[in-house]
């Protein structure tokens, strides 16, 4: 095996292995007081502070799959799109979910308050509301 082909590897493998780090709970990734080093995040980590979800629950609960690799890939992805918009100072002026972002919270809505939802069902099935549309100012104002 040549030498730039173990280099690659190794590379690969200490990637992948960093991106499995943003699930470490211990290194504090998914909670408020990380998000909000960005000062883009202000209104966003205030609204959260203040909301009943912050006793039980974190961004990356919110925010983030729950999958291991899902999560981490997701969260790596995520966060480093965020540093080149701060770093290229081409932060937006309101902050709003993507469409993935918007399925993820959905998706953990669901398995937060499966046993409220499940008398009632996915609400975003066959194009109808997220979650979020008509409750998203319990943890966000906005």
């Amino acid at each position: 095996m040549s030498s730039k082909l173990k280099w690659l590897g190794l590379f690969a493998l200490a990637g992948f292995a960093m991106m499995l780090m943003t699930k470490i709970p211990a290194l504090g990734l998914a909670e408020a007081e990380f998000c909000g080093v960005c000062h883009a995040m202000d209104e966003q980590v205030s609204t959260y502070l203040h909301s009943p979800h912050a006793n039980y629950a974190n961004c990356g609960d919110c925010h983030d799959p729950h999958g291991l690799v899902t999560g981490s890939v997701f969260a790596a992805y995520t966060g480093a799109r965020d540093l080149y918009r701060v770093v290229t100072n081409t932060i937006p002026l309101e902050i709003r979910t993507t469409g993935l972002s918007k399925k993820v919270i959905q998706e953990n809505c669901m398995r937060c308050h499966g046993d409220i939802m499940s008398t009632i069902g996915d609400t975003s099935y066959d194009r109808g509301s997220y979650c979020f549309h008509c409750h998203h100012e319990i943890v966000h104002e906005k």
